[in-house]
């Protein structure tokens, strides 16, 4: 028999009339941001970076997506279906035609899908969307997120897909079976939609991100969990709404279902409170009090229909239990509705609270008059485990939008499809890099030998000893040589150019580092002025030297790897004014050579012909300078070949083969077997290199048997011992010459790679900036999301009411370096770790002739229980000094106040 309605049931189930509003919310899409510039910058990149495509092939195609984007993403987006399926198309593919225009169903999430196998997530355009909830109180109030990610456009249309649907589904009427079927289905594809970008979506973004949520707090699994589980909520009360307006189910199986929803709603409390990344701050007041009014709302209704099968069951204790605590909840729920709940909200809980107060005091009269049964306590009545009857819907052309393209779902073909895909891209750079990386092992293992050479023969004081017998006048021609390569090289100008670029660069580098520091400078004087005006905001906002440590942390270290290889170049410098001299004379000729080397005759050696041992040891030297030319024959024919070494038809080859019939994504695994077989060129080179090594090992072992016989043989003369000791220097100084040029050259690829480093430290000191920026509008906002809880009776099932997020240390999380807007204040588990962020030391001086060389030493750790801070710019005026510098104190404890809070 079908139960009657009740009252609130009644006017639960009607839908939206004229003057009232609906009971559901519409979730906020995010508002994008034009990007004037787009056409031109893909054109462009086309030219730059595809050089088998002239981007003039393309302008149609580049043309249809710009235009695509400005009608159906840069609009104002309203809650339509034709919407829905526009920003579907963009994502999904561009437009080839003008007229086509009209049928962009479901193609734009594809496009955007698409676009990401041929390009890279950055191609150094700002994508720029507002939030979806703006800081009303913030110094920034409406501060977009800007990224330079193909991933994060998509990811935020996404976003505005599911908003759509949830849109959609707050205006259906929902009065009959059609209106709630429809809205049900938006509210399933929409919780799916979210789904999938959680999923699929922002592991990718947060990994091209420098910090966890640079793109925003919507951009966080906390903030995406709780709008799916709201939706969630919304799309189980429709089915409860279905159950009741049938008539045909049980009171148990109805109360299940509404359990059900407030659940649901429930769990958007607990995904809001996460402790990854809480997003309560995040949500206005409005929409809190929403989700509390409907978690109260709906397990209220789960216990007035349990109540009413405890009747039918002559439970009479246990229904009026079940309705006190249906009363109570009730009432809670209409004390958090204050806080701006729409009055068709509200007014469906007034008409549950009106059902259930006439029911408890029939109840109560009954039970008193008549049955007398005990009363049960509350947390003795058997718990109501909601039934749920949700089937999360995720569209084909978002879970596999390339498929779905390329299967021709979507009516056309896809754009861009004649341009080579990203991965081949991957693939050749890979390629590149391996080879890069076999000529420089083999360029490092010639320089190793080379001077294991070198040293052996310095303390062997040859082959000057020899020289100096066998060419009493004249020089030899092996030193002629050595003199003649330094002089064609640049001589003693190529080396100061060196010094000179490597000491432009370490400025420049030091330079970075203080305008990053100035960065957390100017967010801690923004800071102190605003606590200095709102001291109430200092409870819920960390101090500038507390919330910046991390930055701080990894600042010290890049300071001592500053140092650090400020040191090392001073070795080098101090190496260059030890030995310029000398090189000076060797790059200077034959007759600058000579004017230092001192001659000597026949008569003055003692010697009527050279000593026996002299020949055989000249044969040996002979060998070792023809070991060292052969190895530098080895490395200069493996750079012919790598640069001869194209194999980019055979990688487009053989990722046609493999992506026939697919999605039109490349992975760089496929090339595995390819790559295999065509470094395989390079074995022989490598496998004559290795041999070096003991052949040469041999042959500096034979030279000094060869040396002490020569010793003893020969007689000892003045003349002669400044001529030999003259020529070895000579010698040595040729050496020095290539130990200064190769540090030179190692301090400039450095630099330069460290250069890079501090760029993105800077951005990230500027997301830093933002964040606390956009931070300050959440932390005034929750003053005004007071916790329900106060003014109302508690209930084990009621919702966890927000906490505010309070950074704790956590396990670090790894990159690699930088990317913007609206980030909480970062724990220390929430910034990359400062090991993570550092290059590699700098490279210690190469030493080929004598000595040992060492490890490079990692840059030491900032002290322990340590709180490093820096003035502000305007302290720092009267006592800059560099970071670091215990005089100037830039990271005095203490304000310009002398209270601390400053960084």
């Amino acid at each position: 028999m079908a139960k009657p309605l009740s009252l609130c049931e009644e006017r639960a189930i009607e839908r939206v009339h004229p003057g009232r509003t609906s009971n559901f919310l519409p979730v906020p899409a995010k508002r994008a941001l034009p990007l004037p510039s787009f056409s031109q910058h893909l054109l462009t990149w086309i030219s730059n970076h595809f050089r088998d495509a002239h981007p003039e092939a393309f302008k149609k195609d580049v043309e249809a997506l710009v235009a695509m984007r400005k009608e159906w993403v840069e609009a104002k987006a309203e809650g339509h279906p034709e919407i829905v399926r526009g920003l579907m198309k963009y994502v999904l593919k561009y437009i080839l035609e003008e007229e086509e225009a009209n049928e962009y169903e479901n193609r734009y999430h594809a496009q955007l899908a698409f676009l990401s196998t041929k390009f890279p997530s950055d191609i150094s355009l700002q994508f720029t969307y507002h939030l979806p909830f703006p800081p009303t109180y913030s110094l920034s109030p409406d501060a977009p997120v800007s990224l330079a990610s193909i991933t994060f456009e998509r990811a935020s249309v996404l976003f505005n897909i599911a908003a759509l649907y949830a849109s959609m589904a707050a205006a259906e009427r929902r009065a009959e079976a059609e209106g709630i079927k429809r809205a049900l289905g938006y509210l399933t594809s929409a919780a799916g939609v979210l789904e999938y970008l959680v999923n699929n979506i922002l592991p990718t973004l947060q990994s091209e991100l420098s910090s966890p949520h640079a793109a925003g707090y919507d951009m966080s699994e906390s903030f995406l969990a709780t709008i799916k589980e709201f939706v969630l909520g919304e799309a189980q009360e429709c089915y409860w709404q279905q159950a009741v307006l049938q008539g045909t189910y049980k009171n148990g199986l109805i109360g299940k279902l509404s359990m059900k929803v407030s659940e649901y709603y429930k769990a958007a409390f607990t995904s809001m409170n996460g402790t990854d990344y809480p997003s309560s701050s995040s949500f206005p007041a409005n929409w809190i009090a929403h989700i509390t009014v409907k978690q109260c709302h709906f397990e209220a209704a789960a216990q007035y229909r349990l109540s009413q099968e405890d009747l039918e069951k002559s439970r009479y204790g246990e229904e009026i239990a079940r309705l006190r605590v249906a009363e109570g909840l009730a009432k809670k729920g209409l004390e958090a509705g204050k806080k701006g709940v729409a009055d068709s909200v509200l007014s469906d809980l007034k008409n549950l609270q009106s059902a259930v107060k006439s029911s408890l005091e029939r109840a109560v009269r009954d039970n008193d008059l008549v049955y007398v049964c005990p009363i049960p306590p509350a947390n003795q009545l058997p718990p109501i485990s909601g039934v749920g009857m949700i089937k999360i819907s995720i569209p084909t052309e978002v879970s596999d939008p390339i498929a779905w393209l390329m299967g021709g779902g979507a009516g056309m073909q896809a754009l861009f499809s004649a341009l080579v895909p990203y991965g081949v891209h991957l693939a050749l750079s890979i390629y590149d890099d391996r080879k890069d990386t076999l000529v420089r092992e083999l360029d490092g293992k010639r320089e190793e030998l080379d001077g294991v050479a070198a040293s052996t023969l310095q303390s062997l004081n040859l082959p000057g000893s020899i020289q100096a017998l066998e060419r009493p006048v004249g020089l030899p021609p092996s030193l002629l040589k050595k003199a003649e390569e330094v002089d064609s090289a640049g001589g003693v100008d190529r080396i100061r150019n060196l010094l000179t670029e490597v000491a432009r660069l370490s400025k420049a580098n030091a330079q970075s580092l203080n305008e990053a520091m100035d960065i957390l400078d100017q967010e801690a004087t923004e800071n102190e002025t605003l606590l200095s005006r709102q001291p109430e905001l200092q409870s819920g906002r960390p101090p500038s030297h507390i919330a910046n440590q991390p930055l701080i942390a990894t600042a010290q270290q890049y300071d001592a790897t500053i140092k650090q290889a400020s040191a090392s170049d001073g070795t080098v410098r101090q190496k260059w004014e030890e030995w310029g001299q000398l090189i000076d004379i060797l790059a200077g000729g034959e007759d600058a050579i000579n004017d230092y080397v001192p001659s000597t005759s026949s008569s003055h050696n003692g010697y009527s012909s050279l000593p026996p041992s002299v020949r055989p040891i000249r044969a040996s030297l002979e060998g070792l300078d023809d070991r060292i030319a052969h190895r530098a024959r080895l490395v200069n024919e493996a750079r012919n070949i790598a640069a001869a070494d194209d194999i980019r038809p055979a990688v487009l080859t053989e990722a046609t083969r493999l992506a026939h019939g697919g999605t039109g994504d490349v992975k760089t695994e496929w090339f595995e077997d390819l790559f295999g077989r065509n470094l395989e060129k390079y074995d022989r080179i490598r496998e004559e290199m290795e041999a070096e090594g003991s052949e040469q090992n041999a042959l500096l072992e034979q030279i000094r048997g060869q040396n002490e016989s020569f010793i003893s043989e020969r007689k000892e003369d003045p003349i002669v011992k400044e001529r030999e000791r003259r020529l070895q220097d000579m010698d040595l100084a040729y050496w020095k010459w290539r130990e200064i040029v190769d540090n030179a050259e190692e301090g400039i690829k450095f630099y330069n790679s460290f250069a890079d480093m501090l760029n993105q430290f800077k951005g990230t000191c500027t997301q830093f900036l933002n964040s606390r920026r956009v931070d300050i509008g959440q932390i005034t906002q929750q003053f005004h999301n007071v916790s329900f809880e106060d003014h109302s009776p508690s209930h084990s099932q009621s919702p966890t009411p927000p906490q505010r997020f309070v950074p704790q240390p956590s396990q670090q999380r790894p990159p690699s370096p930088p990317r913007t807007l609206s980030l909480a204040h970062p724990s220390s588990g929430q910034w990359q770790s400062s090991s993570d962020f550092l290059p590699p030391p700098p490279p210690p001086p190469i030493l080929r002739s004598g000595g040992i060389q060492t490890q490079p030493r990692a840059a030491p750790p900032p002290p322990a229980g340590s709180t490093p801070r820096r003035v502000t710019r305007a302290s720092a005026a009267a006592i800059r000094g560099p970071i670091g510098d215990a005089e100037k104190n830039p990271y005095s404890q203490g304000t310009r106040r002398g209270g601390g809070g400053v960084v």
